[in-house]
C-alpha cells in the first residue's frame, strides 16, 4: 500500500524538535520512498479510531508485484495475497486460502501496482533536522499541521533513517507529539520476505 503523502499541508515543530533546517524536505522524502522499492519491505501500520479501536495492518513487499496483507482488528483477521494480476484470501476461522475472482482481485492488483508505481510526494514537508524517537535519530520531515473535523490538530511526519536513507516511520498525530498518534507506519527491511501463491 502506498503512503498517502498528500493528506495534509506543511510547517511547524514538535517540542523538543529543532527549528526547521534549510532543505527541499519533499524531494528527500520522495527519494526515500523511491529507494525503498528497490528492495523487499515491511509496513506495520496502527490506526486508532474515535472510539478507540485499533486496527492493525502488516504488509510486506517483495518487488517487483507481490504482496502480502494482514489486517486484525477485534481478534478477527483477515490475510490477502496479491502476485501480479492474481489474488488470494483467507478469510481465517479455518476457512483456508481461497482464489479470488477477477473483479475482486483487480482491487489487489490496484494496490499492489500502488506501491510500486514511482513515488509522487505533492505535499510540502518542513525539514526538522536530526530528531530522536524511541532512542534513535533519524531526519525528520512534517507537513503543516492541519486541524480537522474532530477539533484535533494532526500533521504527518516521516522519520528517515540517516545511515540507509529509507523510511523508518510515517506518523499522523499531534505535531509535538504529545499524545497517542492516529497513524503509526513503521517500515522495516527484512531479508527474508518472500511471497508466493498459497
Amino acid at each position: 500500500m502506498r503512503i498517502p503523502l498528500i493528506a495534509l499541508s506543511c510547517a511547524a515543530l514538535a517540542a523538543g524538535v529543532p527549528a526547521a533546517v534549510a532543505c527541499d524536505g519533499k524531494a528527500d522524502v520522495e527519494a526515500a520512498f523511491v529507494k525503498q522499492q528497490k528492495q523487499p519491505w515491511r509496513t506495520e501500520v496502527v490506526t486508532k479510531g474515535q472510539d478507540g479501536t485499533e486496527q492493525r495492518q502488516r504488509f510486506d513487499f517483495q518487488p517487483p508485484d507481490k504482496m502480502y496483507r494482514k489486517a486484525t482488528a477485534g481478534g478477527e483477521s483477515i490475510e490477502t495475497i496479491g502476485i501480479s494480476k492474481w489474488a488470494w484470501s483467507n478469510l481465517g476461522s479455518g476457512a483456508g486460502w481461497e482464489e479470488l475472482q477477477p473483479m475482486h482481485a483487480r482491487v489487489v492488483t490496484l494496490q499492489v501496482e500502488e506501491a510500486f508505481a514511482p513515488p509522487r510526494v505533492t505535499a510540502d514537508f518542513n525539514c526538522l533536522g536530526d530528531v530522536t524517537l524511541d532512542g534513535k535519530s533519524y531526519r525528520a520531515y512534517q507537513t503543516t499541521p492541519e486541524k480537522i473535523a474532530t477539533g484535533e490538530t494532526l500533521a504527518r511526519t516521516i522519520y528517515v533513517d540517516p545511515a540507509t536513507g529509507l523510511p523508518a516511520f510515517n506518523i499522523v498525530g499531534p505535531p509535538d507529539a504529545s499524545g497517542d498518534p492516529v497513524v503509526k507506519g513503521v517500515f522495516t527491511y527484512p531479508t527474508d520476505i518472500k511471497i508466493e501463491r498459497p
